[in-house]
């Protein structure tokens, strides 16, 4: 059984792949292929214990606890004749809560994401990460974050987000760090937004017929300018720093934004260059490969450090 790990991320469509995978799970059931989504994850679930806190750290307790109750519900999914096991969950990196405070993407993904490698105890095989323009996606976690009782960013807030060394590159070598072995398939949030059941297929690499997704279902939608006000004034908070009129809220300045595109740029440029060999990175049309996951040794070598020197300045 092939252990698939949709790590989201959040803001990127993944509450749509995750509603598509149980909205037809008796169907990819029959074709082998299993489901573990947040509501069987989180709140006393599989996971319990393994979501770190703020400092990012995943206690040895809580790992041995949830070790051998995931490996009998891995047991029961094979026994069930399920060849692939796809698990989701964006908070697996961490949380837009998170991000929001330390003005940084996923800071502490290496050391959360170990802990869910340690407690499932066996190599995961593929892991999945989408992957969104910086600038619409840091717009779409504050607005979100807000909705969900966070204060307005502050200028100097916004300015630290914007400036933010950490990228998508830092994240993908997280990853790679913590799932030895596993392929990485990067993918882009617009090209995959819409098609979840072309994603899956992709990443089973599998000729079977799987069902198809509804198009133009976007779910968990980050609240827009009028959305916003209609929180803050719930709340009794004051919406004066928000701009008037209609539409998607868009925090950052011009030059802001021409930095976080810029820096996303150069991500996505690097993944379709090569990703230093340790990713592929996947669109719509076909799998683009674009390196293959290497050994240890291979990517604590120059080609690996040359990807997180990058990933840290770019």
């Amino acid at each position: 059984m092939q252990i698939i790990f949709h790590l989201g991320a959040h803001r990127s469509a993944t509450t749509t792949f995750q509603h598509y995978m149980r909205s037809h799970a008796a169907g990819l059931s029959t074709l082998g292929i299993g489901f573990w989504g947040p509501q069987r994850l989180r709140g006393g679930g599989l996971f319990d214990g393994l979501y770190a806190g703020p400092n990012g750290s995943v206690s040895d307790d809580a790992i041995a606890a949830a070790k051998p109750r995931i490996a009998r519900a891995l047991a029961v999914a094979h026994a069930r004749g399920m060849r692939y096991l796809v698990i989701s969950d964006e908070n697996a990196l961490g949380s837009v809560k998170g991000n929001l405070r330390h003005a940084s993407l996923y800071p502490d993904a290496l050391s959360r994401l170990q802990g869910f490698a340690r407690a499932l105890d066996r190599p995961v095989d593929k892991v999945l990460l989408g992957m969104r323009p910086l600038d619409s996606y840091w717009s779409s976690a504050i607005a979100y974050g807000v909705k969900r009782g966070a204060a307005l960013p502050d200028d100097v807030r916004l300015d630290a987000i914007a400036n933010s060394k950490r990228s998508w590159r830092d994240v993908v070598c997280d990853v790679v760090e913590a799932f030895d072995g596993a392929d990485i398939e990067l993918h882009s949030f617009a090209e995959f937004a819409d098609y979840p059941d072309t994603r899956l297929a992709l990443a089973l690499a599998s000729s079977a017929t799987l069902p198809t997704a509804k198009r133009g279902v976007r779910l968990n939608a980050a609240p827009d300018l009028e959305g916003l006000r209609a929180c803050l004034s719930d709340r009794g908070a004051t919406t004066n720093a928000l701009p008037s009129g209609k539409g998607r809220w868009l925090p950052f300045t011009a030059a802001q934004s021409a930095v976080l595109a810029e820096r996303h740029a150069d991500d996505v440029f690097w993944c379709v260059s090569g990703a230093g060999g340790i990713a592929k990175w996947i669109d719509v049309k076909e799998p683009r490969e674009a390196g293959i996951s290497l050994t240890v040794a291979a990517r604590r070598g120059h080609i690996y450090d040359q990807a997180r020197h990058m990933g840290q300045t770019g």
